[in-house]
């Protein structure tokens, strides 16, 4: 059996493809459950920072795209990505495409006639990350609003024929409004050697604070640091680990500055999925995501797998991984002083913190990467069956 992937962007160096760790993993993965994967993704040639994993399987083959970051651009590149689809489309047997891709419809068009089944995957609700994201603002939000509108009304037309995947059960429910052909599963790069078991944290003399992912507006990184100060200013020794890159980092290292708080934040830098990144975790005592705005951020799970205690705002996915607040703590946004005292109670309150570190690791075992690519694989399958007996 074959499988289409489009989900994320390429790297390559004009002879192997590469991508980050998490994206890596879940390709790999599939190529386990099928015969061949055909993965779609715009491509790179330039220093990016979704390299350094290389898809290496023998049964993996990447249909390279123009490259694009935007969905503007992609549509400006349409006729050469539609290109690509065609030469690929007939040897397909399943599609499983982001429900943010550009153009996937058109793959979709292209396969309908033999009646290739297609699994949208949606890890978040575009309409809420354009209310709440920061970078929508202005014009771009009323454009980007009306953008996804008119491409939602296509992916409802599909989702109806089809089979869909979301990223917990609140987008799940939205969905269910449009088809009964919605499940909610839990995104997971987390494999068996990742998983890392520990009784308690925050027992040392300093606290370590860990957050993972970009750098930028939205992810509530002010309000971290306004936090840290806090705690600090109340003769805390909490130190704060920043484990990312992004257009934010200068900034950030000013406002650390200026909080007095220079010798208490550490800029890591971008780490791909592994021993480092692992380490970060391991070493860390609580991981804090007082993003705006989310999805399902894989870094939740990868906290829980390694034993973190997490405190979070209750956006997008986050309050289900975290069962809203009983295998974590969830802080409103865009507010310092609860984020701080969320904080201080994960220190002080050693009963709650190891009921969270207990629960959330077997949560996250119990949703690994296999689990989560198996059930997808296997209901493409079933699907591929049907159409075969159907036909």
């Amino acid at each position: 059996m074959r499988i289409g992937l489009y989900h994320e962007p390429v790297h390559t160096d004009g002879h192997t493809f590469d991508t980050y760790g998490s994206y890596a993993r879940y390709v790999l993965e599939f190529a386990r459950h099928f015969d061949d994967v055909t993965v779609f993704a715009p491509v790179t040639d330039q220093p990016t920072y979704f390299s350094g994993c290389p898809l290496a399987a023998p049964n993996v083959t990447v249909a390279p795209l123009p490259y694009f970051e935007t969905h503007i651009r992609a549509y400006r590149h349409a006729p050469a990505i539609v290109r690509v689809f065609r030469r690929h489309c007939d040897t397909l047997d399943v599609i499983n495409a982001r429900g943010t891709a550009p153009l996937a419809y058109v793959l979709w068009w292209l396969t309908r006639r033999r009646g290739v089944p297609f699994l949208y995957h949606f890890s978040s609700d575009p309409f809420e990350m354009i209310a709440r994201s920061p970078k929508y603002r202005g014009p771009y939000r009323w454009f980007a609003w009306s953008a996804y509108s008119c491409e939602f009304a296509i992916q409802k037309h599909i989702m109806r024929r089809n089979y869909s995947f979301t990223d917990g059960s609140a987008i799940a429910e939205r969905l269910r409004r449009y088809t009964p052909n919605v499940e909610p599963i839990v995104l997971s790069t987390l494999q068996a050697e990742d998983y890392y078991v520990r009784d308690d944290s925050c027992t040392g003399a300093v606290v370590r604070v860990l957050y993972v992912g970009y750098l930028r507006q939205g992810k509530g990184l002010d309000d971290l640091l306004e936090a840290l100060g806090i705690l600090r200013r109340a003769g805390r020794n909490v130190e704060l680990e920043l484990v990312g890159e992004g257009e934010l980092r200068d900034t950030l290292s000013a406002h650390a500055g200026r909080l007095g708080l220079h010798d208490s934040v550490h800029f890591r830098g971008y780490l791909t999925l592994g021993p480092a990144l692992h380490e970060r975790y391991n070493t860390a005592d609580i991981f804090a995501l007082p993003s705006l705005s989310e999805g399902s951020p894989r870094v939740i799970i990868e906290a829980l797998g390694h034993s973190l205690p997490v405190v979070a705002t209750p956006v997008g996915n986050i309050a289900e991984l975290l069962a809203n607040g009983q295998r974590g703590l969830l802080v409103p946004m865009n507010d310092p002083a609860a984020l701080a005292a969320g904080i201080a109670r994960l220190i002080d309150d050693g009963d709650f913190r190891r009921r969270c570190i207990h629960d959330g690791y077997a949560f996250a075992r119990q949703h690994g990467l296999d689990a989560f690519v198996a059930r997808m694989a296997e209901k493409a399958k079933e699907l591929i069956a049907q159409r075969r007996r159907g036909s």
